[in-house]
């Protein structure tokens, strides 16, 4: 319980910043525990400084050993080719934590997560830009719409209606660069998506 407890104040302490430690907070982490969790989301030990910095206020200082033994225990999960590979396609960065001896198998699971990552990120992407695309034509089939309407309006004077022609040319130009860019999006979409599915399925 007490384990469970330092666990979870270590997690407000990261999200509510070190800076606002308390004095029994403090005394009463598990630094074991705060270490491993640590180590477990690939933090440096870095961190463990910060930490000195907010409790040395209160005249506490964390127990470095016990943490550092936490930490050495979580980063060795954190450093699993599994996890290694999840935290590629999560798109998270790598902080160079790993031991020397499991360094190389976690960087090649990292890298094939990242492929992945950055696979589903240029597939969005590309998505997003075929839905502006499309939106904008949509938007200048209205306007041209509009406008052919109006030219027909008996109150509008030949210089206006000449103006409205040039709009309209000037639109109907849009669209057409419009729709050829889309062409070749579905085009890039197409390939994208094909070697997303390569990635995940291999």
């Amino acid at each position: 319980m007490e384990r469970l407890l330092s666990l979870s104040l270590g997690v407000l302490l990261v999200l509510g910043g070190c800076s606002s430690m308390s004095k029994s907070q403090c005394r009463g982490y598990d630094w074991q525990t705060v270490g491993h969790r640590d180590g477990l989301e690939g933090a440096k030990t870095a961190a463990l400084l910060r930490y000195q910095d907010a409790c040395l206020k209160h005249g506490v200082t964390p127990d470095r050993d016990a943490y550092l033994a936490g930490w050495n225990e979580g980063v060795v999960q954190y450093c699993q080719p599994g996890n290694a590979f999840v935290v590629g396609t999560r798109g998270a960065g790598y902080g160079n934590v790993c031991p020397s001896h499991l360094q190389d198998d976690f960087r090649a699971a990292y890298s094939d997560g990242r492929q992945i990552y950055v696979a589903r990120t240029e597939v969005a992407h590309t998505r997003a830009a075929i839905e502006q695309r499309e939106q904008r034509v949509r938007d200048l089939k209205v306007e041209l719409i509009d406008i052919a309407a109006a030219m027909l309006a008996p109150e509008h004077t030949p210089s206006e209606r000449a103006a409205m022609l040039l709009t309209a040319k000037d639109l109907g130009q849009e669209q057409g660069r419009l729709e050829a860019e889309l062409a070749d999006l579905r085009v890039e979409l197409a390939l994208k998506t094909e070697r997303l599915a390569r990635l995940t399925s291999a």
